[in-house]
């Protein structure tokens, strides 16, 4: 620091100018002090540089090491081109990554500790990851102890399942390798067949040597899951299969499991499960809405995650709009609504086995704008309008009795609000009474059957959609009175307080969200002009909001669910 009638002089690219200097003298073989050999090809530099730059080269020459004292130093376990561009980042700090020097680069600067460049070389590893080199690439890091790298490289193998088990190195593993894989319930596959089809693969490519291993791999494979043709078409037919009698045995479990219903519930084993992978864990379904012309819609699609792709399915048997959407049991529940006319108090059910929309016992009041939501395997519809007044009754849905009780009322009229479920209890989130658009927020216990206040809003919102993910609830979009929203915001239980996340990208009102692969879906919607067939998805961990296909048959004013992938047992 300089005094009160001092001077402080800085040269701020004095250190830049001495390393290039530096540098230059190396090049011309002057004042270096030092030889580097690797096989036979050498190289020079200065021994203090190597030292400020390398803790491996300050421990060599620093040291009490031979090393310390010669002026030649052979290096084993390193290329030479991997090392001339190690002593050149040493005097520049600069290098050059790329596909074909990244391995020898990683390996060279883990030996001379150069952390900075090690991990550059992760990142691009990171980024480089691809089906045909994502298992390679993970033994590579593994080598190194690079764990980041490696639970990457786990991640990217499972996610793309399918096209990693048709490379080469998907054929090179060894068998414990491929049960670790196929045995994770992270496995990112369409249907189980897809695993049967890899293990066939992988154990053909050496049928001498891997025959043995097939009873093995085959209990990894969730047999009671695949389709009954294909097991008794493919499986059951293949002749290492026929020859094996632990692998009959498996396929005789898988026949139990799929010809008598009724025994299923002791059948249950690791391979009756179906896989819990996030990005394959079920399709969303948008249900009726509008189209163009505002005119309400029976027509249902679905969004596949692996294909990014909206798909037509079987229609509801009646037109609605501002309906109220439940899972319960695997089936799609489609409550109330809207039909262009009157307000509706009938209730359909999805059946994905069937791929039929069958009746249920309708509700005892007519609701459009509801909320729904499933709790302890019970539905519950709260709020609404019935064409009159919003509503502060509740109902609950018995699938086994398949009637329709009241319970508890609202303490306040709300048509339009959120509701989801979050530890056991519901939500009921913002609303409006017709006069008044809420922030308030209602709390149901079901074990008491009484409401209570929760948290307010951070503002007022109704017409909004609403979801709860990672055991956090998230309020998106709606109308404020003046306003149609694309802010988005965040209750944590654990704080009981609500905090903006990022917005999305466009106001949505009327907007149905839900959560699948631990992302958030913002489905349709209005804003302010015009109904919307877009869809947006936000990822909480980058906190950020990117557009996904749009919808082919809707334009807002969706209802939406989610429900597995199946098979449904």
């Amino acid at each position: 620091m300089a005094s009160e009638d001092g001077l402080l002089f800085c040269v701020p690219d004095f250190p830049t100018k001495v390393f290039s200097s530096l540098n230059e003298l190396r090049s011309e073989e002057k004042l270096c002090d030092v030889t580097l050999v690797v096989k036979d090809r050498s190289l020079v530099s200065h021994r203090v540089v190597l030292a400020a730059a390398s803790p491996y080269f300050n421990a060599m020459f620093t040291g009490d090491m031979l090393e310390s004292r010669l002026q030649k130093v052979t290096l084993h376990g390193i290329e030479f081109a991997a090392l001339e561009e190690l002593i050149n980042f040493c005097y520049t700090g600069r290098t050059e990554i790329h596909v074909e020097n990244v391995q020898s680069l990683m390996c060279a600067s883990s030996l001379l500790q150069l952390s900075n460049v090690k991990q550059a070389c992760v990142e691009f590893l990171h980024r480089a990851l691809h089906p045909a080199n994502c298992l390679g690439i993970r033994s590579f890091a593994d080598t190194f102890c690079c764990g980041d790298l490696v639970q990457a490289a786990d991640v990217f193998a499972l996610k793309n399942f399918s096209e990693v088990s048709q490379s080469e190195e998907f054929q090179a593993l060894a068998p414990d390798e491929v049960v670790a894989l196929i045995s994770s319930e992270e496995l990112n596959v369409r249907a189980e067949e897809e695993v049967f089809e890899a293990v066939m693969f992988w154990l053909k490519k050496d049928l001498d040597e891997r025959r043995d291993f097939l009873s093995e791999l085959l209990k990894h494979v969730r047999l009671p899951l695949v389709r009954p043709q294909f097991l008794c078409d493919r499986i059951a037919t293949e002749d290492l299969v026929r020859n094996s009698l632990a692998c009959r045995d498996l396929i005789d479990e898988a026949k139990d499991f799929l010809l008598l219903p009724e025994r299923r519930s002791k059948l249950q084993s690791s391979r009756t499960k179906p896989r819990k992978c996030s990005e394959a864990a079920g399709l969303i379904y948008a249900i009726g809405g509008l189209n163009s012309s505002g005119e309400a819609l029976c027509s249902v699609e679905t969004f596949d995650m692996l294909s990014c792709q909206w798909s037509p399915t079987s229609p509801m048997n009646t037109l609605r709009t501002r309906v109220g959407v439940a899972v319960l049991d695997n089936r799609l529940y489609a409550l109330g609504g809207f039909d262009g006319h009157k307000r509706l108090s009938t209730v359909e059910f999805y059946n994905p086995v069937l791929d039929k929309w069958i009746p249920a016992a309708p509700m005892n009041t007519r609701r459009s704008a509801l909320g729904a939501a499933t709790v302890n395997g019970k539905i519950y519809v709260v709020g609404g309008y019935d064409g009159h007044i919003s509503l502060s009754t509740m109902e609950c849905y018995s699938a086994t009795a398949n009637s329709w009780s009241f319970l508890a009322p609202m303490s306040t009229l709300r048509s339009a609000a959120g509701v989801t479920e979050l530890n056991g209890k519901l939500f009921v989130i913002g609303g409006h009474n017709g006069l008044s658009i809420f922030s308030s927020v209602e709390v149901y216990d079901p074990q008491t059957d009484k409401w209570g206040p929760g948290a307010s809003l951070l503002m007022r919102r109704c017409r909004v959609g609403v979801a709860t993910l990672n055991s956090c609830i998230y309020v998106c979009g709606g109308y404020d009175g003046s306003s149609f929203l694309n802010t988005v915001e965040c209750y944590d239980p654990q704080t009981q307080q609500w905090s903006f996340v990022a917005p999305m990208n466009t106001r949505r009102s009327r907007v149905a969200v839900v959560a699948l692969g631990n992302c958030l879906y913002a489905i349709g919607g209005y804003d302010g002009l015009t109904n919307l067939n877009t869809v947006e998805c936000f990822d909480p961990r980058a906190n950020r909001w990117s557009f996904v296909s749009p919808m082919c048959k809707h334009q807002g004013g969706v209802g939406a669910g989610v429900l597995p992938r199946g098979p449904f047992v």
